[in-house]
């Protein structure tokens, strides 16, 4: 392996179990000191078939499709850490695994895929694209670990159809993202070079958390690097395996008992259980074409923005052309989006029917509002009063109120019909104006 190469995964970021981690170091550091060599893996040993439900094993290397007759499943190794791509030293990377699945994807004779899992778990780079591929797979897809089943490697096997893990399995779980940060530069020194980083005026944001990191302040990587990574595997983890206990998502790790309690896993159980389960389910597939692991790709111009908006994941094109698959979680989210609606339509509803009595009810009070300025006019013989607005109405009483309260007081003595008239419609004007106001 190119020491360039180990010094990029010692600083990259990791979905694996710590002790796991740390049982790896020995061997990097080794690498580093370049007191250690190992030659390369053979990859015959990432793959193998199983003919038949109880049939033969061949090496997925010798294996031919063409001159192949019987169903079989293809069963995929996951025995070491995660990478995404092959290490000249060590296993293949997830892009490697991704590619094999898909040159053996269109046999009709392959009823799916066993994904065979040891593993403590690895880079977070290829993860969730490995992951997303599973989901995606066309034929049935069981995982099965009877090591470790964790980070990175239950990332990956979280997408599965159907999880069995062996009674004596070693850890499950450790759902979580770390780094395991070394600083290099007193190796680089100490072989003679002299390590210098500068930034351009306005580059003051670039790599700013790392270099804080460096220097002892990992708050920022962490919250702008780590935990947004974190949140993202808890999603995919919530939306691949409904029955998921919110206690796993804090990164402990489970015997296979405790997996099956927690919705880590389906099944305890063998490799063998994980093959009948492949077959299994691929014969479900042949029944019933709309099988949620029977996934064709067909194109569809269907178009559900608001289911997907509520569910917070997009429909694949080859789901909504005879239907839609929903998990648990996603049936509970779109039940409580539609109570929520039915509730607000109903709280429309009352609002409206409350709206409409006070309207009744206004409109109720505006005749009594009308009838009492008209009555008030016509005591007071304003000339075309029928005619006026309420509003209009109004303004001549207040004219009329103010013009006879403006005179004089001594004049009241006089005992004229007049007199006595304007004295009466001003209390008569006062009390009607203060009734209309309240």
């Amino acid at each position: 392996m190119e020491v360039g190469n180990l010094h990029s995964l010692l600083t990259d970021r990791w979905f694996i179990n710590t002790a796991y981690g740390h049982s790896l170091l020995p061997t990097l550091y080794a690498i580093l000191s370049g007191k250690s060599e190992f030659a390369k893996v053979d990859g015959s040993i990432e793959a193998h078939i199983i003919l038949g439900k109880n049939g033969s094993v061949v090496s997925a290397s010798s294996f031919s499709q063409a001159d192949n007759k019987d169903q079989y499943v293809l069963v995929v190794s996951l025995k070491n850490p995660i990478y995404k791509y092959n290490q000249e030293c060590g296993p293949q990377g997830t892009k490697s695994k991704m590619a094999m699945m898909s040159a053996y994807e269109s046999d009709p004779n392959l009823a799916g895929i066993v994904l065979d899992i040891d593993s403590g778990g690895g880079q977070v780079a290829g993860t969730p694209e490995f992951h997303d591929f599973i989901q995606n797979y066309s034929k049935p897809v069981v995982s099965y670990t009877d090591g470790m089943m964790c980070s990175a490697a239950y990332y990956i096997g979280s997408a599965a159809n159907h999880i069995v893990a062996n009674k004596r399995a070693d850890a499950i779980g450790s759902i979580g993202t770390m780094i395991h940060f070394i600083d290099m530069t007193g190796y680089y020194e100490k072989k003679g070079a002299k390590v210098i980083t500068e930034y351009a005026t306005k580059s003051t944001d670039k790599n700013k958390d790392f270099e804080e990191l460096l220097n002892g302040n990992p708050e920022g990587y962490i919250k702008n690097e780590l935990d947004p990574i974190t949140e993202s595997f808890h999603n995919d983890m919530k939306a691949a395996r409904s029955g998921l206990k919110e206690a796993v998502l804090s990164g402990g790790t489970y015997n296979a008992d405790q997996s099956l309690s927690m919705g880590l896993v389906d099944e305890i159980g063998t490799l063998q259980t994980a093959i009948d389960k492949v077959f299994s389910l691929a014969q479900k597939n042949k029944g019933n074409s709309n099988n949620a692991n029977s996934k064709r790709k067909v194109m569809s111009n269907t178009k559900l923005p608001l289911i997907e908006g509520v569910l917070g994941n997009k429909f694949e094109e080859d789901e909504t052309k005879n239907g839609i698959i929903l998990t648990d979680d996603q049936a509970a989210k779109l039940e409580a989006a539609l109570s929520n609606n039915a509730t607000a339509i109903a709280d429309a509803k009352t609002a409206a029917e409350q709206s409409e009595t006070t309207i009744t009810e206004l409109k109720a009070d505006g005749t009594k509002i009308t009838t009492a300025i008209q009555n008030a006019l016509k005591e007071a013989e304003v000339e075309g009063a029928e005619k006026m607005t309420n509003e209009e109405g109004i303004e001549a009483l207040s004219g009329l109120v103010k013009e006879y309260g403006a005179e004089d007081g001594d004049k009241h003595t006089e005992t004229t019909a007049k007199t006595e008239s304007k004295e009466a419609f001003k209390g008569a004007a006062d009390n009607k104006l203060s009734e209309i106001v309240n």
